[in-house]
């Protein structure tokens, strides 16, 4: 399996890297002249977009609008423009999928405390909105995940994140490594600035293998987010799920930026469910 964008760009130190989604290795088209696979797109990564400012190389993350009450069903909203030199900023209204989905919305409390991954959608060219609902109030960052096709036919890759109030209570309860009926673990302690694979080990409440199915054409999604500095490190699994004695194991690559507190969110399907834990981790 092929990691997805950021996974590539953010830990493993690289400029450019070829886009192509799923789960497992596409097999060739047997309707194509070659019969060979699909050919990935070359995306190059902007550098500093790493979810930490709403702007870079030229596009910005902007008219961001959370629920004002925590609590309550509500809207998120923002734009996506690219600077256009002496015309202003236009929308960006044509995207490179990446994990089935055109962009990817982290809704995150500055303590790491809430999280949530969505995928809203384009209305007007370059006006983005989902329903969302927060538990609880405070600051969140809002952290948006694309790759933006150039007129060339390439992509440029970003994360462009800001900030937003809501409103409300500030208590929560806070999701664990185990809600109950799925366990995540990392194997080890991942180095700070090295390219290095770790385990996470998914199982059941008795330290068994489960039933992990795909979510978004992987196995596993997993997002960390740098306590310091709030980056975003996007990472996706190596190959398939592997079941051992303890539990099921997913490979990933990862190369957190610097030591320091991060906390990682890994969302996996069992049995059909979706499951979001929270692994705390100092690095």
């Amino acid at each position: 399996m092929r990691v997805g964008i950021a996974a590539v760009v953010l830990t493993l130190g690289l400029a450019i890297t070829l886009i192509a989604c799923g789960g497992e290795p596409e097999a060739a088209d047997p309707t194509s002249p070659s019969g060979s696979a699909n050919v990935a797109t070359v995306v190059t990564a902007i550098k500093g977009a790493d979810g930490t400012s709403a702007t870079a190389g030229g596009y910005t993350l902007g008219d961001v609008s959370l629920p004002t009450e925590a609590g309550t069903p509500g809207k998120v909203s923002f734009t996506i423009t690219k600077d256009a030199g002496d015309q202003g900023h236009s929308p960006v209204t044509d995207y490179i999928e990446e994990q089935t989905k055109d962009l990817h919305l982290y809704v995150v409390r500055d303590d790491l405390e809430v999280f949530r991954h969505l995928h809203p959608t384009q209305g007007e060219p370059g006006e983005w909105s989902g329903d969302l609902t927060l538990p609880a109030g405070g600051t969140y960052r809002v952290v948006v995940e694309f790759a933006a096709r150039t007129p060339d036919g390439k992509g440029e890759q970003a994360m462009l994140g800001t900030t937003a109030k809501v409103a409300g209570a500030s208590e929560v309860d806070v999701p664990g490594s185990d809600d109950g009926t799925v366990i995540a673990a990392l194997e080890e302690t991942p180095k700070p600035g090295i390219d290095q694979e770790i385990g996470v080990l998914i199982s059941d409440p008795a330290g068994k293998p489960v039933n992990l199915g795909t979510y978004l054409g992987v196995y596993a999604h997993v997002t960390a987010f740098s306590r310091e500095t709030g980056e975003v490190i996007h990472l996706h699994p190596l190959g398939g799920p592997e079941n051992g004695e303890d539990g099921t194991r997913l490979g990933i690559h990862v190369k957190p930026p610097k030591a320091g507190d991060y906390v990682f969110f890994v969302q996996v399907r069992v049995d059909g469910m979706i499951h979001t834990l929270r692994l705390p981790v100092t690095v």
